[in-house]
Parts: structure tokens; C-alpha cells; sequence
């Protein structure tokens, strides 16, 4: 059966989210918002377990009472509300407001919760287990009207003060996993809303006859209320692991730039060893692919022995930057710059007009012009000191700085130089001229 799939992977979502969030309420038992919040996630969870077709049949064999389940789901989609509201009203609330509207929010819900609770035994659903249909099959049963009624009274003023409060306190947030969190749990509200507003309507209209929206009643409201259990769950952990997709994307990013400035900081190192603070290893293993699954093996078993043998020799230093790529990248930004004024002595201002020209001839302009200019005098006067070339009067050097000393946009700038330095056809015949040149000097 769908319901039963569909409910299943909402089990499993919503009780991984309780999972993720448990472990810091271990570490931070007195914490009030992470209370609610466990709280309001173990409750919503709940009902994807107790109203599965498969379950329900077991749990009310268990207790021996028919649809208790209903009850045992209702009550607990109650508290999860009411959970969830309180946990709007601590982050968007005044603290001087916060403790007389969570006693509103609980005497509102413990007197809704505790009526449910009467109405269901004193009806009578001891006709059939109804996993499926419960609100039709049962809608015109006495106390039972009441039971939903009461029931979906409170979900839907619970969703429209989610709504709210969410859209509200997003607008007023900064952290931006947060801002988006909320707005996910805002449209899971909505979704939330449509499901009590469809079973509402569905039970108003039983009661003068035969309802048109049963179908809907049965079918797309609790679709709506997964959508909304799937939203909430996403939404309020957003701002804990989001933190880890934004480290995770920064570390990509690092990581591409720190090998896209590889070639140009390996060609200053090579050039001027002193600049460099950690000198890199070689990283290079010919493999091919009947060989690699040995080397590898072999690599795993050397590596560990290796690892023991050289730990009374670890420098923590070098154990940090390994582990910091973001140190690594301005690291070399740092390195290059040194570079660069090590080799003022060869820069040649007829380079950088050539490679203007050039550049120009091929459609380039502003940043994009520059780059490849600066990377051509780089390249020429690397190409100039390691040909032995006489060096010229130490002058100030003029390079294109859009970075004005901001470290991170001097290394997205210097990632565009590096770029032009190992793919620029400006560069390679600057380099290609520079050489022919040198050689008709030789001959």
C-alpha cells in the first residue's frame, strides 16, 4: 500500500531529524528551545509510525481497543503543534511576553488534548478499524463530530500561527540557514493548513449529507500533512547542518582555487625556495588500472607503518595546515606575492605592452585583460631569471590590485591570474617570443 511506504520514509526522516537534534540536547539538556524542539520532532514523527495502515491494526490489537491509534496519532500531532508554536513565541517573542504566552499555549492545548481524550471513549468506534477513513467513516458519530472537530480546530490555528510567526521572524533573522529554514517550515504550514482545512470542511459537509471532498479528505489531506511533516522536519534542523553545507562549499571552494594556484605558486617556490613556508611533497604514483587496487593496498599498509614510525616527529604546524585548506590557499597568495617582488628585477614593461596588445587583439578587457597581463610578466620574468638574464634596477612594481589588500578577493584575483598563467595563449606566446628572441641573441 503507498500509505504505508510514503509513512515509512517520513518515519524515517522525521526520526533521523530527532536523532541529529538529540545529540546536542544530551550536551544541553537545560537548553529550553532545543526542549520544544526535540519535543515538537519526536511528536511529529510519532504519527507516521502510529497511523500507518500496517502499524495501526497492531498497535489497537495490542492494546485492545479499536482506533486507538487515532487517538494515540491525534494527541500526538497535538503536542507537536503546540510544541512548535512555543518555539516560534521563545525566538520571536520579547522575554518579558515569552512565559505568559507559552501558559496560553499550553492551557489552550492540554484543554484541547484532554477533551479529545473524553470525546474519543465516551463515542462509540467499535464498528471496524478504520486505518484509512477514520474521519469519514466515523464523521456523524456521536462525540466523535465533536473529537475531530475540537481536534481540527486546533491544527488549524496551530498552522496559521506558524505561518505567521515563521514568515515574520524570517524576515527579521540575519543567520541566512535560519531565514530559510524558517520560510521552509512557512510553506510546510501552508501545506499543513490545507490538510485541516480539507478535513474540516469534509466533516462540516457530513453532517448535512453525503461529503464531495471525502476522496480528498482520505487521500490528498494526508499527503499534505507528510509534505508539511517532511518541510518541518527539513526546516527546523536547517540551521544545524546547514552550517555544514556552507563549510562544506567553502572547502570546495578553497580546494579549487588552491589547485588552480598551483602551477604558478609551484613555479615561484621552484624559483625562489626561501618564500616558501611548507614545502610541499611530491604526490606523484604511476598506476594504471590493473595496478592501482595493489598500489593502493600497498600504499594503505606503508602509510600507517609510516604514520607510526614518524609520530614522535609530528609537527603540529604542518599536521594544522593539512587540515586548514583555507590557510593553504592564502598561504600561497601570500608566496606568490613574495614572488613577485623577488622578481621585480626581471620584469620588463615592453612584456606587459605585448601582452596588452595581444590580449586586446583577442577581445579582452578590464579584469579579464589584466590577469592575463600580469600573468605574462610572471611567466617572462620567471623565463628571464632562469635564463640568467642581467637584472635590471629594482623598480616599484605596478601590478593590477582590484583586491585592495583584502586578502580573500587577492586570492580570487590571484586565481584568475594563475588561471591565465597555465591556459592563456597570450602567456605561452609571450613566453614562445621571449625564447625565439633569446635563441636569435645565441645564433
Amino acid at each position: 500500500m503507498l500509505q504505508n511506504i510514503v509513512y515509512a520514509i517520513l518515519a524515517l526522516i522525521t526520526w533521523s531529524a530527532f536523532a541529529y537534534k538529540a545529540k546536542d540536547l544530551i550536551k544541553d539538556w537545560r537548553n529550553r528551545e532545543l526542549r520544544l524542539l526535540c519535543l515538537a520532532i519526536a511528536t511529529f514523527a510519532t504519527p507516521f509510525v502510529t497511523a500507518s495502515p500496517w502499524l495501526y491494526v497492531r498497535i489497537d490489537s495490542c492494546l485492545g481497543y479499536p482506533n486507538i491509534a487515532t487517538l494515540i496519532t491525534y494527541v500526538s500531532v497535538a503536542v507537536c503543534l503546540a510544541s512548535f508554536v512555543a518555539l516560534l513565541v521563545s525566538w520571536s517573542s520579547a522575554q518579558s511576553k515569552i512565559r505568559l504566552r507559552h501558559r496560553m499555549i499550553v492551557a489552550y492545548s492540554v484543554t484541547t488534548i484532554l477533551s479529545m481524550i473524553v470525546l474519543f471513549f465516551v463515542g462509540d468506534v467499535n464498528d471496524a478499524e478504520r486505518p484509512i477513513d477514520f474521519d469519514v467513516y466515523y464523521a456523524r458519530a456521536p462525540f466523535i463530530t465533536q473529537f475531530l472537530l475540537v481536534y481540527f480546530i486546533l491544527f488549524s490555528v496551530s498552522m496559521s500561527g506558524l505561518v505567521r510567526l515563521c514568515w515574520k521572524y524570517a524576515k527579521a533573522v540575519d543567520a541566512p540557514w535560519l531565514r530559510l529554514g524558517l520560510r521552509t517550515v512557512t510553506i510546510g504550514a501552508c501545506f499543513g493548513l490545507g490538510y485541516s482545512v480539507l478535513k474540516t470542511a469534509s466533516l462540516v459537509w457530513g453532517l448535512f449529507g453525503d461529503s464531495p471532498l471525502a476522496v480528498a479528505s482520505n487521500d490528498i489531506a494526508p499527503m499534505s500533512a507528510s509534505v508539511a511533516a517532511a518541510a518541518f522536519s527539513i526546516g527546523f534542523t536547517m540551521p544545524a547542518w546547514g552550517v555544514g553545507v556552507t563549510r562544506a562549499r567553502g572547502f570546495v571552494g578553497d580546494f579549487r582555487a588552491y589547485r588552480q594556484l598551483y602551477p604558478l605558486w609551484r613555479d615561484m617556490a621552484q624559483a625562489f625556495p626561501e618564500i616558501v613556508l611548507l614545502p610541499a611533497t611530491s604526490r606523484q604514483t604511476r598506476w594504471s588500472i590493473r595496478t592501482l587496487p595493489r598500489l593502493v593496498g600497498r600504499q594503505v599498509i606503508e602509510v600507517r607503518d609510516g604514520r607510526l614510525a614518524l609520530r614522535p616527529h609530528y609537527d603540529t604546524e604542518v599536521e594544522h595546515t593539512t587540515r586548514d585548506m583555507q590557510f593553504l590557499r592564502h598561504r600561497q597568495v601570500v608566496e606568490i606575492r613574495d614572488g613577485q617582488l623577488a622578481l621585480r628585477q626581471h620584469y620588463d614593461s615592453s612584456v606587459a605592452e605585448s601582452a596588452r596588445a595581444l590580449g586586446r587583439a583577442q577581445g579582452l578587457t578590464g579584469d579579464d585583460l589584466e590577469a592575463v597581463v600580469e600573468a605574462a610578466q610572471i611567466a617572462a620574468a620567471l623565463r628571464a631569471r632562469a635564463a640568467g638574464a642581467s637584472q635590471r634596477i629594482p623598480r616599484r612594481l605596478l601590478t593590477h590590485d582590484p583586491a585592495a589588500g583584502d586578502i580573500i578577493l587577492e586570492a580570487d584575483w590571484l586565481t584568475r591570474v594563475a588561471q591565465a598563467y597555465r591556459t592563456s595563449p597570450v602567456v605561452a606566446a609571450i613566453v614562445s617570443n621571449a625564447q625565439a628572441a633569446d635563441d636569435a641573441v645565441i645564433a
